[in-house]
């Protein structure tokens, strides 16, 4: 029986000269992976140019629960972006972002309100006019909160040390070297409050945003099993060098 699946697409690779691997975040059943044709023909209902990072799809598939490698019957776009694919700043942003949580995303069952997140944060900065070249920031910071590895801030004060490893405030500069400084911690706990909302007044400099990103990197690398070096990382550098 055939069954209609709301996905998000993480990443493609190549299988064989006519196959590619689809890994797909679905909301209905978590990630997934979909074996999807390499044709160019216009007959062919499971087109493999729609399968770009981050695109949004409805996908009908043959769910068979004893394969890992899912087959495609049909799939379209439920949502299309406006800017994402022609703005080069926000095409460089979605693919580190879409490399993130290929990483990040490993449960294969539903959760909605992940990717009820996502899908609104995507919506969101595709619709944004200005003020989205830190929009990756505020995305990675909030994502923490429903992987369920949001830091446990609740006994910060000024003067604190942030220890990265375990995950918290503390008030002793700890023993291991992934910590944050006092004054690093301050502008720490400050960023990961923020919402959407503060795009409209965050404009960070180039230093800043690297240094943002690299301690949120090396935070999703502590507490999430087998992260990667992101490879898009150094795209994102240059980009904003």
């Amino acid at each position: 029986m055939a069954e209609i699946l709301d996905g998000i697409v993480l990443r493609t690779l190549k299988y064989n000269d006519t196959l590619s691997i689809a890994d797909v975040y679905t909301r209905q059943r978590g990630r997934m992976s979909f074996l999807v044709p390499v044709s160019h023909s216009k007959r062919c209902r499971v087109k493999n140019v729609l399968f770009q990072p981050l695109s949004m799809l409805s996908l009908t598939v043959a769910c068979n629960g004893n394969k890992r490698l899912q087959r495609v019957r049909e799939v379209q776009p439920f949502s299309m972006y406006c800017s994402i694919p022609f703005n080069v700043v926000k095409s460089a942003i979605a693919l580190y972002l879409s490399e993130v949580l290929t990483y990040s995303l490993r449960e294969e069952e539903s959760d909605e309100p992940l990717y009820n997140f996502i899908d609104r944060s995507l919506t969101l900065f595709d619709n944004l006019e200005q003020g989205y070249a830190d929009f990756h920031i505020i995305f990675l910071s909030q994502l923490l909160r429903y992987l369920g590895i949001y830091p446990n801030l609740d006994s910060y004060s000024p003067g604190c040390y942030i220890d990265l490893v375990h995950g918290c405030a503390v008030h002793e500069q700890p023993l291991h070297p992934d910590f944050l400084m006092p004054q690093e911690a301050a502008e720490f706990v400050a960023l990961v409050g923020m919402g959407y909302e503060s795009l409209a007044h965050l404009s960070l400099n180039r230093k800043l945003r690297g240094n943002f990103l690299a301690i949120l990197t090396l935070y999703y690398r502590l507490h999430i099993p087998d992260f990667p070096q992101i490879k898009s990382m150094e795209v994102l550098k240059e980009l904003f060098d």
